[in-house]
């Protein structure tokens, strides 16, 4: 077995009998910038415990350093979050944690700690600075 440690201060361990990828994280976030397009609210009852949900899911872009895209998807937003998760451009705190419960039990994932709003033309997407640019 052999352990290297990488450049983004995380410990990969390799080998056959390797089954463990511990990043150095621990205490840290790590942040990005996203843009929130919409949060969608689901709730209801759950059907085996009879217990009420609201689960909210916000609809982001991922955005790269020069302000384009890079990547599409949909964002658990953790309960004390639901109040700062609005449509909008943010710098977003994430935490690498292991759940014990859950869809993503055993699973390495990253979790939304916090959104801080990018004060408005602080951050302007690649594509909204051509379109400036030829007007």
């Amino acid at each position: 077995m052999r352990a290297r440690v990488s450049s983004a201060s995380c410990l990969v361990i390799t080998g056959q009998r390797a089954a463990l990828l511990r990043c150095l994280f621990v205490g840290q976030t790590m942040q990005t910038i996203i843009q929130i397009l919409l949060v969608n609210k689901k709730e209801g009852t759950a059907k085996k415990t009879g217990n009420a949900y609201d689960i909210r899911e916000a609809h982001c872009v991922l955005r790269n350093e020069d302000g384009t895209a890079g990547a599409v998807g949909v964002l658990n937003v953790p309960k004390d979050l639901y109040d700062k998760a609005v449509p909008g451009v943010f710098t977003a705190s994430f935490a690498v944690e292991a759940p014990t419960y859950g869809e993503n039990q055993g699973k390495v994932i990253a979790v939304l700690k916090n959104l801080v709003p990018v004060p408005e033309g602080a951050f302007k997407p690649q594509a909204a600075k051509a379109i400036g640019a030829a007007a």
